[in-house]
């Protein structure tokens, strides 16, 4: 620590030749190897000896005998230096992620109040935003951003597709508002957050159909919809079919967004254990939604969802009252508990819906087939989730691993170990 300067470069030299051989090694013939590394114990020996001259000349001849080796080499300056770390980081950093550990943003509120998803949260003024340091701040801490979006003319959507979510890495989910004069808008959180009555409510204004269990909503767009002539409307492609957006026509002063958006729980999940054990019952886990028809058939199918492991192969659930029964018996995990609590966030249990309606089972099935093996999905908001009750189960080749940890933002309440 406390070595002289000549000492320090010294040593610094002798590791540069160490990264020249490695580097340059298929290169370089044998006796210019054996060269090197002569001149490297030289200078390690002048060094150890404490002769500040004969160091400097073993210096002199090392870096000569490493500059003269390839001459027809040049050396790399700072920029190529620094863009080869960058790269080796690059590539460290996907094979972490492609097979040790994989971050991930939960997009919807599904696993409420275990994991929060992306919260909108509509707000009638402007002036009511906080000033610019309280929101940085809150930015830090909840990941809360504002927006404010409202057109200062007179728009039309266009006519295909003219809202569209878009999924980037993982992390960040946009929407963009397409016009019918090329021009676009973009939002900053998923199409659920702009378009539903719980967010900033956009799907009222332009007319998108509303959410099949909202059935005044739906009462009301099906009353538009039988007196709006079709050439006025708008469409959005779902699967084969098109779903109508009745008012697509916007004036001027019409507010797309106005209000705060929360981020979603970023997440670490652990991609590595699932290959030394088997995913076990109750615990928080990530699967693809590869061959999971009826999620892909949907407008904006996620790529990844995130749910509780409800029942592992040969497993039958049902749902009586609003409690989870495994194979006749009342389940005692303790993820499954807080949920039937109806306490701390978590309301009402579960709902037997679809394939757990009320006096029906839902069974995992096992397989002798390499990853056909069965899972059952339930998301801890019961009554707000999108699960195995619609959509089937999850096939042992979709699952990708548990969820281990929540790394931000800090002020959910949620940083830590996920349970």
């Amino acid at each position: 620590m406390f070595a002289p300067k000549w000492k320090k470069e010294a040593k610094l030299l002798d590791k540069a030749a160490k990264k020249f051989l490695n580097y340059k090694r298929d290169l370089l013939e044998e006796k210019q190897i054996a060269e090197i590394e002569s001149r490297r114990i030289d200078l390690r020996s002048s060094v150890k000896s404490g002769d500040k001259e004969r160091t400097a000349e073993a210096s002199k001849q090392l870096q000569s005998t490493c500059e003269s080796a390839l001459p027809r080499y040049q050396a790399q300056g700072w920029v190529e230096e620094n863009i080869e770390v960058f790269f080796v980081a690059i590539v460290v950093a996907l094979g972490l992620r492609a097979y040790v550990v994989q971050p991930f943003r939960i997009p919807t509120g599904s696993m409420q109040p275990t994991l929060n998803g992306i919260i909108a949260t509509k707000v009638d003024s402007s002036d009511d935003f906080p000033a610019l340091p309280i929101r940085t701040l809150q930015w830090a801490t909840h990941g809360r951003s504002y927006v404010d979006l409202v057109l200062e003319e007179d728009k039309t959507l266009r006519k295909e597709d003219p809202i569209e979510e878009i999924h980037t890495m993982h992390f960040f989910t946009r929407t963009k508002i397409h016009f019918s004069d090329n021009t676009s808008v973009t939002f900053p959180g998923p199409k659920t957050a702009l378009l539903s009555a719980n967010g900033m409510g956009f799907g009222e204004i332009c007319g998108y159909p509303p959410h099949p269990n909202d059935s005044e909503a739906l009462t009301r767009f099906q009353q538009d919809f039988n007196t709006t002539p079709k050439s006025e409307m708008a469409y959005e492609t779902v699967g084969k079919n098109k779903n109508p957006i009745i008012r697509p026509k916007l004036k001027a002063g019409t507010v797309i967004a106005r209000g705060f958006i929360d981020s979603g729980d970023l997440i670490l999940v652990d991609k590595m254990s699932y290959h030394f054990r088997k995913p076990k019952r109750s615990e928080v886990f990530v699967f693809d939604t590869r061959e999971i028809k009826k999620i892909r058939a949907q407008a904006n199918p996620g790529s990844h969802y995130i749910k509780r492991l409800a029942a592992v192969p040969g497993e039958e659930l049902e749902i009586k009252g609003n409690d989870l029964y495994i194979d006749g018996q009342r389940a005692q995990d303790p993820g499954f508990l807080k949920v039937m609590s109806e306490r701390e966030g978590y309301h009402y249990g579960y709902k037997p819906i679809g394939r757990l309606a009320h006096g029906r089972t839902f069974k995992a099935k096992w397989s002798k087939h390499p990853g056909m093996n069965e899972y059952i999905a339930l998301g801890d908001n019961s009554f707000n989730s999108s699960d195995s009750r619609d959509w089937g189960t999850v096939k042992e080749f979709n699952v990708i691993g548990p969820a281990s940890f929540s790394l931000w933002p800090f002020g959910s309440g949620h940083w830590g170990i996920i349970k």
